[in-house]
């Protein structure tokens, strides 16, 4: 067994454990709670110096930092905004609230994770639910020392608890998207965005269905970048799609394998939809006989056969609505039925 199929097979499980005892279902009860008893925001709104710097700044953004396959800090951190846009108006400075780290609705029931698997029985171990509850909170404070381990790029700020020994991380204080900033000056504290404020808009359902969960940090960052795309290039991403390659590809800090394999993971799941290739588009005219030949077009861009076209894709948000779990469940089943042929 390679180590993609191994790769495959270990996230199928870990889905199958999050299917069997219930825990999506009730994180996503959770967050649904969370935003009907606040300002039941259509959006979270996220800025853009997240997920892309200007040419002229050598320092990758924050979010590159956290694409650790097995870390939920990119996850936390987009659960934590919100949280906050939830239950703060636009312009309002971060306020921790008095939600707790345990127990219902707190930080922990907002992460889905599996918790009880050994790799010594290649079972999981039904631990009691205060053992998993344990391990969950485990899990958040983890994301936060992440967040917070970014240097001026920091994304939470934890104070310590009185006495100046241990960490306070029910405390926490979120950072804008930027992070901190330096260390001599005030700490850049997260402000809702302003309604007026170009952002990236992520559709309430990508939280609320249970995406932000299942997918990957490299998947959550590729789609990220395509609602950014969409966002500047609406023409474009309507009549084509949009796409990055080479250098373009560089502002985001993107490798080229993941952000391919990325891409091909969201189409399998309907959160993307490849385009037709100028190629490819011109062969679908060709067997249309002569109504297709009314209408020629260059087999390449510019006319040229040997330029190198990249895939466009454009966003689907519908398949936002769709059951994530039971969507990537069905897909990934399928692409290992596949590889076993």
């Amino acid at each position: 067994m390679d180590r993609d199929e191994e790769s495959l097979k270990r996230r199928i499980r870990r889905l199958k454990e999050l299917e069997k005892n219930g825990l999506l279902r009730a994180v996503n009860g959770t967050l649904a709670d969370v935003w009907r008893e606040g300002s039941k925001p259509k959006t979270v709104r996220l800025r853009h110096s997240f997920v892309i710097r200007r040419p002229d700044v050598v320092e990758e953004p924050p979010a590159t930092q956290l694409l650790n396959p097995r870390g939920v800090a990119l996850r936390f951190y987009l659960l934590a905004l919100f949280e906050a846009q939830c239950r703060l108006a636009p312009g309002a400075e971060w306020t921790g609230g008095d939600r707790p780290f345990r127990g219902r609705r707190g930080w922990n029931d907002f992460i889905a994770v599996d918790v009880a698997y050994s790799s010594t029985t290649d079972t999981y171990a039904r631990a009691p639910e205060r053992t998993q509850e344990t391990k969950r909170i485990r899990q958040v404070k983890g994301a936060l020392l992440t967040l917070e381990g970014l240097g001026e790029q920091a994304l939470v700020e934890i104070p310590l608890k009185r006495g100046g020994k241990y960490r306070d991380h029910q405390a926490f204080r979120l950072m804008n998207e930027t992070g901190r900033g330096a260390a001599a000056l005030t700490p850049d504290y997260y402000i809702v965005p302003p309604v007026d404020k170009q952002m990236i808009e992520i559709p309430i359902d990508f939280l609320l269905q249970g995406w932000v969960q299942v997918l990957h940090p490299s998947e959550i960052f590729t789609w990220l970048s395509f609602r950014l795309l969409s966002a500047h290039f609406p023409a474009r991403h309507r009549l084509s799609g949009n796409y990055l390659y080479a250098k373009k590809r560089e502002h985001f800090h993107l490798l080229r394998d993941s952000w391919e394999d990325s891409c091909q993971t969201l189409v399998e799941f309907g959160l993307l939809r490849r385009m037709p290739t100028i190629a490819e588009a011109a062969a679908a005219r060709a067997t249309q006989g002569i109504f297709g030949s009314l209408f020629p077009q260059p087999g390449g861009l510019g006319g040229r056969e040997d330029r190198y076209e990249p895939y466009r894709y454009q966003l689907t948000d519908k398949g936002l609505a769709a059951d994530a779990l039971e969507t990537c469940m069905k897909e990934l089943l399928i692409r290992l039925k596949r590889r076993g042929r």
